[in-house]
């Protein structure tokens, strides 16, 4: 697993996600595969919850490596 922030068509903040990839390379080979790519936020809601999330592929915009 591997942090990024992604920027999706419509959304101004980008979202910082875990995703089962080890690096941006990983990363695009899985976007030009799957429709979806799943993975979790990084940070816990107020619930202490990382949730679960499913990102279509086609509204990625931009990748940025996490910290």
């Amino acid at each position: 697993m591997a942090r990024f922030n992604l920027y999706l068509s419509g959304n101004g903040e980008p979202l910082d996600v875990e995703l089962p990839v080890a690096n941006v390379p990983e990363l695009r080979a899985l976007l030009s595969a799957a429709r979806f790519i799943d993975g979790h936020f990084s940070e816990p809601d107020g619930d202490g919850v990382c949730r679960a999330l499913l990102v279509p592929s086609s509204r990625v915009h931009l990748i940025v490596e996490g910290d």
